[in-house]
This record gives C-alpha cells, sequence and structure tokens, in this order.
C-alpha cells in the first residue's frame, strides 16, 4: 500500500490524545458510609473491572477513528505492477480500433462499433491534454500514420465507419512500429479495441517490441448466430452455349438452431435465372445444387441471394464468367492434315479449326487461338519456337504430336526452354495403356463408372518423355511400364499436352480407340481462358489479364461497378501480353466490375467480401491470457472495464486500487460504535 499524499500520517500522532486522556483521566470518589461493608467491596470490584473493559473498547475506537481520518487525508492506494500512463513523459498512445463487419454485432451497449469508438475516446481522454495519440484502422489509411493531438484524434475517430478489411494483431503491431519510429525517448503505448475474433485477429507471429507496452480491450458481442453463403463453383469449367452446368453453392449456418425451406436465389445478367431452398442444421454446412443453362454466349455476371438477419452484409455472392460462341484452333501440321482431328474438331459447332502447313504459319496471329497442335512436324524452327513459348506464357494451350522421325534436339531445345519434359529415345515395344488418371480436368467428368477390366488402347512404338526436375507433370495416360503416353505440364499462364506418339496407326490404335474422342475434345474445350468466378476484397491479389487477343492493348484498364457509381483504375503492369492489375484497397463495395479498355468490354470481374469475418466466434478474456503467456509476451495485458468507463479503469492502473473512501466508512463505523456503546452499555 502506497499514499498519494504521504506527509497527512503525521496525523496519526493524535491517536496520543485519547490514550493521554485515558491514562490520566483522575476522578474525585464521594464517601458513603454503609453498615455492611463486605458487601459494598464485592459489587465495587465487579463495576470497576466491567468499566475498565468498557473503556479499553472505547479508547481502541477513537484510536481507529482518529487513524481512519489520517488515513483518509493521506489517500492510501493499492497500486498496480504497471502504470499506463507516464505524468512525468510525453505519451505517443497508438490506438487500433476494429472496423470489420464482425463489429457490426450487437454488444451490450448498441453495436460494437459504436463501443469501441467510446472506449478510444475514453483512452485518450485518460491521458494528458499535451500526450500525441494515433488512430490505427484495418485499411491502414495513409492520414492515420502520424500521431496527432486528442482533438485531432477525436475527429479522425468520428469518421471510422466498418468496412470490408480486417487485420491481425501482427500486422497491426508492424504498422505501430513504423508510426513509433519519432517517438524515440518517450513513453509508447498500444491499444487494441476489438471482437478479437477467432479468425482474424490473434497471430503467433505477433513479436511485440520490448520498449512499447501492449494493451487488449476485449468487447464482447451478444450475436451468436449467422447463416451466410460461404462459397460457389462449377461442377464443371467448361462452359458452352446450351449446355447445362451445375452450379454448387455452400452454405454455413454458425447458429444453434436448424434453419429450414430457406430459399435461395440465383440472378444472372439482371435476371432471376433460379430459385432452390434449403434445410441446413445448427453448426453445419450444405452444398446446394443449381442446374440451369446458358442460351447465350457473351459475359455473365451473376448473384446468389438468401436471406438472414441481422448479419445481412455476408447474404450475397457476387460471380462471373464468360462463354465464348466458339473456340479457335489453330493445327500447324508437318505433313498432310489429320483426318482424325478435322473429323473430331473440325465439324463441330463449338471450335473454329485452321489447319495451316508448318512453313506457312503466320506468326502474328498465333495469339488469336485459344490451342494450337502440333501435328508431325520434325523440327521446330527457333522462330516458331519463340513465338509458341509467347503463346503458352500468355494463356494459351499446346499440344505436341511427334512425328515419326523428330529432331529430338530442337524438340529438347524447344520443350526444356517452357520448362516442360522433352521427347527420348524411340521405344519400340508393345504395351497397353494401363491407367487413366480420373482425377485431372481432362477425365474427372467423362467416365460415370470405371470397370477395372476397361479396354483400353495398345502402344506399339512410342517416344520416352524425359521428365525435368522443375517441371510440373501431371500424367493423364500411362502405359502398364511406367512410362506415360499423355502428359499435362503448366508453364507460365496456359498449359503444354505431350503425347508420346503420332496419331498412326503403325504407332498406337489411339486414334481408333473410344477414349480419343472425349480426350481430344476436353483437351480443346479446356483451352478456352479460365477465369476465377470471384475475388475476395482485402487480400490485395493480383488478376492477370491476357491482351494477346486485342488491338487496344496499349490503353488503360478500368473498372466500373455495374450497380453503382464506382469507378476504378488499378495499378497495371504488362509483361508479355499479360496484364496484371492489382487493386490493393481501392475496392471497398462488392459486386460485379466490367473491366473496360477505353469503351471496350474486356471482361467482368467480381468481389466479395471476405468470408473469415463471418465466422462470429470470438476469443474469451481467459483465451486472451493464455494467448499472452503462451506467447510469453511480458510487455502485453488485458484491459477490462465491464460497465465502468475506461477511463477510470486506466486511473486505477496509474494510480492504483485507491482506499480513502474505504477508510471514511471505517471512521464513520468506529465513531457509530462509540457512541452505541456509551448510550447501551449498561
Amino acid at each position: 500500500m502506497q499514499f498519494l499524499h504521504p506527509y497527512f500520517l503525521l496525523g496519526l500522532l493524535a491517536v496520543a490524545l485519547p490514550v493521554v486522556i485515558h491514562l490520566f483521566n483522575f476522578r474525585r470518589y464521594k464517601k458513603v458510609f454503609f453498615s455492611n461493608v463486605k458487601l459494598i467491596s464485592e459489587v465495587k470490584q465487579e463495576t470497576r473491572k466491567r468499566r475498565q473493559l468498557l473503556h479499553l473498547i472505547i479508547l481502541c475506537l477513537r484510536i481507529l477513528a482518529i487513524a481512519s481520518l489520517v488515513m483518509v487525508f493521506a489517500q492510501p492506494y493499492i497500486p498496480f505492477s504497471k502504470q499506463l500512463t507516464h505524468p512525468r513523459a510525453v505519451n505517443y498512445v497508438s490506438i487500433y480500433v476494429d472496423n470489420s463487419f464482425s463489429m457490426q454485432a450487437e454488444g451490450v451497449n448498441g453495436p460494437l462499433m459504436d463501443e469501441a469508438r467510446t472506449k478510444a475516446m475514453e483512452i485518450a481522454s485518460a491521458y494528458k491534454s499535451g500526450d500525441y495519440f494515433q488512430l490505427v484502422t484495418n485499411n491502414f489509411d495513409p492520414r492515420h500514420f502520424r500521431f496527432v493531438s486528442r482533438e485531432e484524434f477525436a475527429a479522425m475517430l468520428h469518421d471510422v465507419e466498418t468496412g470490408p478489411y480486417s487485420k491481425n494483431v501482427a500486422e497491426v503491431a508492424r504498422r505501430q512500429m513504423e508510426s513509433f519510429g519519432p517517438a524515440n525517448g518517450a513513453a509508447r503505448e498500444a491499444y487494441y479495441v476489438s471482437d478479437f475474433q477467432k479468425n482474424t485477429t490473434l497471430s503467433d507471429k505477433f513479436a511485440p517490441d520490448s520498449s512499447v507496452q501492449y494493451y487488449f480491450v476485449p468487447l464482447k458481442s451478444n450475436t451468436q448466430n449467422n447463416l451466410f453463403i460461404d462459397s460457389c463453383w462449377f461442377g464443371s469449367p467448361v462452359h458452352l452455349v446450351g449446355q447445362k452446368v451445375k452450379l454448387m453453392v455452400r452454405v454455413k449456418n454458425l447458429g444453434s438452431a436448424a434453419v429450414d425451406k430457406v430459399p435461395l436465389k440465383l440472378v444472372e445478367d439482371n435476371v432471376q435465372k433460379a430459385v432452390s431452398s434449403f434445410n441446413i442444421g445448427a453448426n453445419t454446412s450444405t452444398d446446394i445444387t443449381i442446374s440451369y443453362s446458358d442460351l447465350e454466349a457473351g459475359i455473365h455476371p451473376c448473384m446468389l441471394e438468401i436471406t438472414d438477419n441481422p448479419i445481412t452484409w455476408d447474404d450475397k455472392l457476387y460471380f462471373s464468367y464468360t462463354i465464348q460462341k466458339s473456340i479457335p484452333l489453330l493445327c500447324i501440321n508437318g505433313g498432310q492434315p489429320s483426318v482424325y482431328l478435322n473429323s473430331l474438331l473440325g465439324k463441330d459447332s463449338a471450335f473454329v479449326m485452321r489447319n495451316v502447313a508448318v512453313t506457312g504459319v503466320d506468326y502474328s496471329g498465333l495469339a488469336t487461338n485459344n490451342l494450337i497442335i502440333l501435328n508431325e512436324i520434325d523440327e521446330i524452327s527457333s522462330g516458331l519456337a519463340q513465338e509458341l513459348q509467347k503463346f503458352v506464357a500468355a494463356g494459351g494451350s499446346l499440344l505436341v504430336v511427334p512425328s515419326a522421325h523428330i529432331n529430338t534436339d530442337s524438340y529438347r531445345s524447344f520443350l526444356s526452354a517452357m520448362g516442360s519434359d522433352y521427347y527420348g529415345n524411340l521405344i519400340k515395344a508393345t504395351q497397353k495403356i494401363s491407367a487413366i488418371n480420373l482425377q485431372s480436368n481432362v477425365y474427372n467428368d467423362v467416365f460415370e463408372g470405371f470397370p477395372d477390366n476397361i479396354d483400353l488402347p495398345q502402344v506399339m512404338s512410342y517416344y520416352a518423355l524425359s521428365r525435368v526436375s522443375r517441371s510440373s507433370q501431371d500424367f493423364l495416360l500411362k502405359l502398364q511400364n511406367g512410362d506415360v503416353f499423355l502428359n499435362e505440364q503448366n508453364s507460365g499462364s496456359g498449359k503444354v499436352y505431350l503425347m508420346a506418339a503420332p496419331m498412326q496407326t503403325e504407332f498406337s490404335n489411339f486414334v481408333k480407340h473410344a477414349v480419343f474422342v472425349p480426350t481430344l475434345y476436353k483437351i480443346a474445350l479446356l483451352s478456352s481462358p479460365q477465369q476465377k468466378l470471384y475475388y475476395t476484397i482485402g487480400r490485395d491479389e493480383v488478376v492477370s489479364v491476357s491482351t494477346a487477343n486485342d488491338t487496344f492493348n496499349d490503353k488503360v484498364f478500368k473498372l466500373k461497378q455495374l450497380k453503382g457509381s464506382d469507378e476504378i483504375i488499378p495499378e497495371q503492369r504488362k509483361t508479355d501480353g499479360i496484364v496484371s492489375l492489382m487493386f490493393q484497397n481501392h475496392v471497398l463495395s462488392n459486386g460485379n466490375y466490367m473491366l473496360m479498355n477505353d469503351k471496350t468490354e474486356h471482361s467482368c470481374l467480381s468481389f466479395n467480401y471476405d468470408r473469415r469475418e463471418s465466422e462470429i466466434n470470438c476469443y474469451s478474456t481467459s483465451e486472451i491470457n493464455t494467448f499472452i503467456d503462451k506467447n510469453k509476451l511480458q510487455h502485453a495485458r488485458i484491459v477490462e472495464a465491464g460497465n465502468k468507463p475506461i477511463t477510470q479503469v486506466i486511473a486505477e492502473m496509474n494510480q492504483g486500487k485507491k482506499l480513502w473512501k474505504t477508510f471514511v466508512l471505517l471512521a464513520l463505523l468506529f465513531l457509530a460504535a462509540e457512541v452505541l456503546l456509551l448510550r447501551l452499555w449498561k
């Protein structure tokens, strides 16, 4: 226990007054004569003992009353282990206010965002007017980077609203340390006012600076239930006009009760496309399948929607995709065009296939195709190799069918430059294809059932594919001896398919087998550019756009919201026909955005809020303490206010637990006890 005014303790000398009065309180006794002296003597002895006890009790009460009054003036307190403010130094106080969507939940005193603003202002009010304050929010606003006066801090705090961004304490701490740079030699304090959501806040990467004191101010939410759309995906990545597609939608229920007959609505091109309903149990998720057909090619912006209260920002999920009218293919032939390829791909309305001789290739037009087939070319020239490498790097697909007499050196140089496997020696040995990779995109939806004794193609001669350590090979067809007959590899933004044998019957019966049709058909379909259905706001994802087919690729891209007035010019970097778009913190609203190049619509990009904010489970005080102990954060502690203003809590932490009110009550109690004893003692 310590004293705010210790010099008042000299008043304890006043306790000597009742002691002196007690010791020197001589009384004059009046003599009374009685006939029976023995009787008087016995009564006198009994009365004297009682009076001595009474006098001692009253003496103690008076001493305690005077001591209590002295303690009131000395203002004793029980100090805490650490002070939050430093009265003799300039305090630099950085206050992080969590403004993520989870702060829209209701707390004891209303929305958590309002409570967070109040707590932050109370923290600032607990410090001196000459101290400096910094406001930190999830969007890392550049205006909040500097330290300001308390008045400027209050003005900034008034403008804080919830948004789509979220940061963990490690990211916030790094931001605060950058700002603390000019505060060398001063007292540094960092506060975190948040609901401490489990998905987004605490991080084991939190490495506090020993010169900074960290204080966690948890806010408690009353909202425990939430139903939201988590994600969506198509059963097949290929979209064709008139073809039936299956859209899978995942919905999560974080509530403690099951929900029945919830409507799920699909809107495409501003028209309601389909409606479904679902039942979902408590604290679980379910996948709903929506089937429909697209009757027109082009760009299709879509939206999924449910209805749920009180949290509504995650009830919509935006996505978009593009359907091409036809897929352009180019077959570069070393000899005569393949009758098998022409029969399969040349007569299908989904494709536009052109055949050219290897000597008549127009290099400038290669980029206008989705798939290029090198059909039995003996040697790859350096010029063709260079243009094909650019084509694949920009996102194109390449199918290589070797000839009977290939120049292995030219093929090796060409394929190795793309990080692909290459052809080795010609092996003349009869082998059967024994394995089909049913997990690949080419075959994952081809077979409804796959019997063990299925008759697969037979190969009489083939080229061994030499494995490159850097290649990301994924076999499609494999022979009995383990060699690969057809593989798929990623290269740049595109794909390379290598077939181990020519499309000739003396090498294999693959071209006459039933597996040939779905294999070539799916490779051609998958060459259509695949775009992400949607992006997540706040994750700084890079959007890659191919401009190889565009005549306007030198102009600036901009993003225009379809339902709204937002218009954004993102940061753009162009390399080899690929434009990388970086949106950073510019996209703030969820929705579908049209990517424009000048006045031409290039594609549609969809943005959604981070679903991590939808999972409203938060850390309790004991769990935060466990985190502090686990990570040995000696300079971190929790500030719990309860129903008291946090200003009072900080004052108590600075001055300790004040006891002067307790001693006022004790002084009154001792004086009242003395009065009662004097009146009631018999």
